[in-house]
């Protein structure tokens, strides 16, 4: 009698099959996305970081736009940038900074499954020179 008095007092606590199915398949999604999305800005970010590293070059004022797309491509070629060769950087000059820019100008798309693509467009323009 005092088994049944005390499984009846007490309530069962814990998740069904089917809610940890339903969590795993939100986990699952998210770490395809993520999966898709990190490798994607980690590749802007070393190419954010390749332009700052040249723009902190002394003998950036001397150098031709062949010299920049040169140094630029080395740097590429050792942080894996492969979405984006070094010649498709325009430089060019600029009235209003008195000095030079690049374009930054690419897309970046993955596909996440059949038929659902990430995109990730840049277009920045960046000086040259530091201010």
């Amino acid at each position: 009698m005092m088994e049944i008095i005390s499984s009846q007092n007490s309530k069962q606590r814990g998740m069904t099959v089917i809610g940890m199915l339903l969590l795993l398949i939100v986990i699952a999604f998210a770490a395809l996305i993520a999966m898709k999305v990190v490798p994607m800005y980690i590749q802007y970010y070393t190419i954010k970081s390749t332009i700052e590293s040249i723009r902190k070059e002394p003998q950036l004022a001397q150098m031709s736009p062949t010299d920049i797309h040169n140094a630029i491509q080395r740097r590429f070629d050792i942080g894996y940038v492969d979405k984006l060769n070094a010649r498709d950087l325009k430089i060019r000059n600029d009235a209003e900074s008195r000095g030079r820019v690049l374009e930054l100008v690419y897309d970046d798309e993955r596909e996440l499954f059949y038929g659902l693509y990430v995109v990730l467009k840049v277009n920045e323009t960046i000086p040259l020179t530091s201010n």
